[in-house]
């Protein structure tokens, strides 16, 4: 089970009091994402965290949902900021972001592909080209 001190120690900088409750309640949501997303595909989550590097795999994920909201914080989006001293001039430019939401966790389509869910709009196999029409000549 991933805890705010696997994530902290990960971190460039240590958790705060705040940060940590909310860093808690973060993996909390992440696990229960990432089993209601196995729940939807009909996978058993539990018989595949028996097997050693699939579990590896999803504490990994876990500790990657989580710490990006965290690092990421209310800067969520930015792509760009600058400053000005003289006659205080400020700018930042945003952008909406799908790895990253401040007020949640988010599986990203890697991350499901790590966890081995399907990715939605994408086929999982190869399937040969469909015949051209018309299927034959006509003489």
């Amino acid at each position: 089970m991933v805890t705010a001190d696997d994530i902290e120690a990960r971190l460039p900088r240590p958790l705060d009091t705040h940060e940590r409750t909310r860093t808690e309640v973060l993996i909390d949501d992440a696990v229960k994402r990432i089993a209601a997303e196995f729940g939807r595909a009909g996978m058993d989550l539990q018989d595949r965290l028996e097997v050693q590097w699939f579990s590896d795999e999803y504490e990994r994920v876990i500790r990657e949902m989580v710490s990006a909201v965290v690092l990421v914080g209310i800067n969520v989006g930015m792509t760009s900021a600058s400053s000005s001293t003289m006659q205080e001039s400020d700018s930042a430019t945003f952008k909406d972001s799908d790895a990253v939401s401040w007020g949640g966790v988010t599986l990203t389509d890697q991350q499901r592909r790590d966890l081995g869910l399907p990715v939605a709009g994408k086929t999982l196999g190869r399937f040969p080209a469909s015949p051209r029409w018309p299927e034959r000549m006509l003489r």
